[in-house]
């Protein structure tokens, strides 16, 4: 008879902060197409976080045997000792999502 009555003790409204999310760093990879002067490159570039902060990038050699940009990044991060966690992607370039703060911060350098 009452098939359609909510049980208001059952139904938990979930709310969310911003701040019980994991904060991860933003690391974004695009493809550098080869110039007359210039063979085809990578660009991993960290966007700047604060106002006194700059952005960081480096410049990779593309690596034909690798072949995907993201893959090479990567390998690159890893191998620097990053500890990546997530990726995303947009029409323009991989996002790669890396935990290191504190004690275990890193700078994005060659």
């Amino acid at each position: 008879m009452f098939k359609h009555l909510v049980d208001l003790q059952t139904l938990k409204l979930k709310i969310m902060y911003i701040h019980e999310i994991n904060n991860y760093r933003k690391f974004n990879v695009k493809y550098i197409s080869p110039t007359t002067h210039r063979g085809a490159r990578v660009k991993i570039t960290e966007p700047a976080r604060y106002n006194d902060d700059k952005t960081k990038s480096i410049t990779l050699s593309y690596n034909s045997e690798i072949g995907c940009v993201g893959q090479q990044a990567l390998n690159y991060l890893m191998d620097k000792g990053f500890k990546p966690v997530a990726r995303c992607s947009e029409f323009s370039c991989y996002t790669i999502l890396c935990d290191n703060w504190g004690e275990n911060f890193i700078e994005l350098v060659d």
